[in-house]
């Protein structure tokens, strides 16, 4: 049985031609400065979408708006293309996300994020949203009640920002205890912890790096140098637990610290030229402009002694970086858990009405392996990356790494 008799096909082809493909054309020439289309559009497949359009208008029993169809079929496009990060604004939600929304995040203190159609919260450490109580990877299911699944990212970001001092309901679905929690997490000023060092031993320091900021890499190179002044260490336990990484340069600048120069750290890879490029262990790939070398006076000793990495399955994008780097130059030993596996670099993109955002390229290690996915897997893989044993295993590690 037709869907259509031939008068309505041809009539919907006249109207499709007319209206979408012109609308569509149109925008394509209008946002040629931005990019072009790698070939003819399917034909075929854009009288679908025009056929489902024309019932949508005549049958729909709540005539639909016009503007919002195609929105909502831009949205489906960017989300089915990129499932992990692919994403369309409309102009008002494109202003939003633009402006300034870290402040926002911080106060509640967690990094969102979306894999397989759920959003996964990973709190940074000392924040509102550890202190209430929540735990990576659980899974959000609503805030303040309501349900966002479907919901969008720049949303989802968007109601869990408010004024220092508000409070927010939290919905979780816990996996690893089958359960529901409700956490009420008040919204305050929380600042992003750096690099944090500390004594194990007489002889080995514990190198706590808790996010990729814009100083942890001097706070840290800092806290080596004052350490090693006080008393010469032989090895060190850099700690990556729950880092979601951060800045690209300050990825870069850690791994610089402890490997030999100009040694390779991680190469992008994308569709354009500009994606591809190669981040060596030098102050070239790690520097901002008119910044000092944190790396200066750096005892020589740290690029070779023994070094162990504390990883678990929050561990992501630069921390993941750095433990790869590490791991495929032979330059430490990887324990913990399996790393999250977020190896992409997103772009923003403005078009003639909103934007979007996209995966443009992904990291690749030295050794080309991929992570976007699958992690780093560890050296020595523990059931508990938390548990007080994994820095025993860590200590016996370098231990026998010195012997």
């Amino acid at each position: 049985m037709k869907l259509f008799n031939d008068k309505e096909v041809v009539t919907l082809k006249i109207a499709f031609r007319a209206s979408i493909v012109g609308s569509l054309l149109w925008t394509l020439a209008a946002a040629s400065s931005f990019a072009q289309p790698a070939g003819p559009l399917p034909k075929e497949e854009l009288l679908v979408l025009s056929a489902a359009y024309g019932v949508l208008q005549r049958s729909l029993v709540v005539k639909p708006d016009d503007r919002a169809l195609i929105v909502a079929a831009t949205k489906g496009m960017l989300r089915g293309a990129d499932p992990d990060s692919g994403e369309y604004f409309t102009a008002d939600e494109f202003e939003a996300y633009r402006q300034p929304r870290r402040a926002n995040l911080e106060s509640i203190g967690a990094e969102v994020k979306f894999r397989d159609g759920r959003y996964l919260l990973a709190p940074l450490e000392g924040s509102p949203a550890a202190q209430a109580g929540i735990v990576f990877p659980d899974q959000l299911y609503a805030i303040d009640g309501v349900r966002i699944k479907g919901l969008d990212a720049s949303l989802v970001a968007e109601k869990l920002a408010g004024p220092p001092g508000t409070t927010v309901a939290l919905t979780v679905f816990r996996e690893s205890t089958l359960s529901v929690h409700t956490f009420q997490v008040e919204r305050k000023a929380f600042t992003v912890r750096g690099a944090q060092l500390s004594r194990l031993a007489a002889n080995v320091v514990h190198l706590r790096v808790a996010h990729f900021t814009a100083s942890s890499l001097q706070e840290a190179a800092d806290a080596l140098k004052a350490a090693w002044q006080t008393e010469p260490f032989q090895a060190i336990v850099l700690d990556l637990r729950g880092c979601p990484g951060g800045l690209l340069d300050s990825s870069v600048g850690f791994a610089a610290m402890f490997l030999p120069k100009d040694a390779m750290v991680v190469r992008t890879e994308g569709a354009s030229t500009e994606s591809n490029i190669t981040y060596l262990a030098a102050p070239a790939f790690y520097l901002r402009k008119g910044s000092p070398d944190p790396l200066v006076g750096l005892p020589t000793e740290v690029h070779t002694m023994p070094v162990a990495v504390l990883v678990d399955n929050a561990t992501s994008s630069g921390a993941e970086i750095v433990t790869a780097a590490l791991q495929d130059h032979n330059r430490a030993v990887i324990i913990g858990r399996p790393t999250f596996g977020r190896a992409s670099i997103e772009t923003v993109q403005p078009l003639q009405i909103g934007g979007i955002k996209f995966t443009s390229s992904y990291y690749f290690p030295p050794s080309g392996r991929k992570i976007q996915g699958v992690g780093v897997i560890p050296d020595h893989i523990v059931e508990d990356a938390s548990a007080p044993d994994t820095m025993r295993v860590a200590l016996r590690e370098l231990k026998q790494g010195k012997e």
